[in-house]
């Protein structure tokens, strides 16, 4: 054989290609060693490529030395004070707006019971006996006829001769018939004329006038109940004359509850009419549907059990009403003109379709 062919051949030294053509390591950065120690290694701020990756602000404002610098200025938009303005605004009206319902529903659920003027523009001075008289006296002079007072009134405690009264309301045999008892601060209000047994010596009695007594009476139990905290009020009224005292309106407060949850102006015309006029009054109609359901026929008497005394009150009826006073005449005849003992019978005559007053 031939040299060529004893001489060995050439391979590549990676005939399947499988080894790298350069050396992995030398692919690889360069590492640097950074030294250990408290000291921190500074970076040149200019070689940090600002647009690649954006850094925090307090970042940015580090100086080289690795002191923060002062926070940009944070920029505020023109309309801000308008915003903050209006903020405010409606915060105040929000606030004010809970203050009025507040209000408003602390009146109506005390019923009447506020020291200001908001319920009415005159309001007694004092509490108690002293300021239902300067109720009574406030509210006498206003009704009149033909220009003259028609009553006086007389304000007095729920009580008889120093004994306390309890009212005692009997119902008819239509509405059950059954007795109810109420105790409890009250008021009585006298409405009387200066003719015999307090009945009014001028002018004639009529329905009229019967109404605007009715309409006198309504307006003293409101004001009682809401400045002096009471809870019952009966006011008496003078007869016709030539009769005894036999006709009351009583009012307890929850009768009149809606009237005392409003001023007193959206129940009553602000200036009381006369007896000419009484019926064209705005109110007239109100008053006559509230006070014809309160009026009663009244007698005192005494208690078998204990030491105090009853307002017995029966439903007002025209005939019931000349029973009494039969009654009463009967009564006088048999004594010197006043009753020693058991009962005795007062009120005026009349109601909206009955003459009186």
């Amino acid at each position: 054989m031939s040299e060529e062919v004893d001489r060995p051949r050439r391979r590549p030294s990676d005939p399947a290609g499988t080894q790298p053509k350069h050396d992995p390591e030398s692919l690889l950065p360069e590492r640097r060693l950074l030294p250990l120690g408290p000291e921190p290694v500074a970076v040149d701020p200019d070689a940090v490529d600002e647009g690649a990756r954006p850094f925090l602000p307090e970042r940015r404002g580090r100086d080289a030395g690795g002191a923060v610098g002062e926070p940009a200025a944070v920029k505020h938009s023109g309309y801000a004070p308008r915003f903050q303005f209006l903020t405010g605004a409606l915060v105040a009206v929000a606030l004010a707006a809970v203050v009025g319902i507040v209000a408003v529903v602390v009146g109506t659920s005390t019923g009447g019971s506020d020291t200001g003027t908001s319920w009415s523009a005159w309001r007694p001075e004092s509490g108690g006996g002293t300021g239902a008289q300067e109720i009574a006296e406030h509210v006498a002079p206003e009704y009149r006829q033909r220009g003259e007072q028609l009553v006086n009134v007389k304000a007095e405690p729920l009580e008889y001769n120093g004994v306390p009264l309890s009212v005692a309301v009997r119902q008819s045999a239509a509405q059950g018939g059954d007795i109810k008892i109420y105790d409890g601060k009250g008021l009585i209000y006298e409405l009387c004329g200066l003719g015999p047994s307090c009945s009014i010596d001028r002018g004639k009695a009529s329905r009229e006038r019967h109404l605007l007594l009715r309409r006198e009476a309504f307006e003293l139990a409101l004001y009682s109940f809401r400045y002096l905290g009471v809870e019952q009020v009966v006011t008496f009224l003078p007869p016709a004359p030539g009769k005894e005292p036999t006709q009351a309106l009583y009012f307890r407060k929850d009768d009149v509850r809606p009237e005392l949850g409003r001023p007193l102006t959206a129940s009553l015309a602000a200036h009381a009419p006369s007896v000419t006029n009484v019926t064209l009054s705005p109110d007239a109609s109100l008053v006559d549907q509230i006070t014809t359901r309160q009026l009663f026929l009244f007698s005192l008497t005494g208690s078998n059990f204990d030491n105090r005394g009853f307002i017995v009150l029966d439903p007002y009826t025209k005939e019931g009403d000349a029973q009494r006073q039969l009654r009463i005449q009967q009564l006088r005849a048999q004594s010197s003109g006043s009753s020693s003992g058991g009962s005795s019978s007062g009120g005026s005559s009349g109601s909206s379709s009955r003459s009186g007053g």
